[in-house]
């Protein structure tokens, strides 16, 4: 079988082989030499030994030109119009997923917007109380009655998000059949 050319042989695992049209050996024990695999070009700095010339790639910034360490500042307020989204999907989103969507935007969006911390924080409120009459339901009730109840729950609380979502939308207040301040 000696009509095989080398490029057709199939290499042992780990054997290196230069890519097609780039001759070269590798450096001891099948390793890259310093300025990588032979052919290759080097895309981390000059070559071994040279230096680069300041402002080049590679260079670290001088002294005190780092970015400033510590917390971030403040962070920007809500546009109007991501203020009238959030306080609404708010509503919405715990109509649908219950006190996770709330929770999340009211601890997001609290300090950024005082009317998504107050529509997140009554939509969180009722959703708390829905998820308490849920669990109430599942262990004190009997199967089928039981299952209504749990429907009845997830269908009111649906109805109030989706009529509380459209009241933000148009700047209306909004109002759920409880209202017990869990969350302050």
């Amino acid at each position: 079988m000696s009509d095989q050319h080398s490029s057709d042989q199939v290499p042992d695992y780990g054997q290196y082989v230069p890519p097609a049209g780039q001759g070269g050996a590798p450096g001891p024990q099948g390793q890259p030499g310093p300025n990588g695999y032979p052919g290759q070009a080097s895309s981390y700095g000059p070559p071994a030994g040279q230096y680069s010339q300041p402002g080049q790639q590679g260079q670290y910034p001088a002294q005190g030109q780092y970015p400033p360490q510590g917390r971030p500042g403040p962070a920007q307020p809500l546009s109007p119009a991501d203020t009238k989204t959030w306080a609404s999907l708010s509503h919405l989103l715990g109509g649908i997923l219950g006190f996770l969507a709330p929770l999340v935007i009211w601890l997001v969006f609290r300090e950024r917007s005082y009317v998504v911390d107050g529509e997140a924080k009554k939509a969180l409120n009722f959703q708390i109380i829905v998820a308490i009459v849920l669990v109430g339901a599942n262990l004190v009730l009997p199967g089928f009655i039981e299952g209504l109840v749990v429907f009845g729950v997830w269908v009111t609380s649906l109805v109030f998000g989706v009529l509380n979502f459209q009241a933000v939308g148009k700047g209306q207040t909004t109002r759920y059949p409880v209202d017990v301040r869990i969350v302050k």
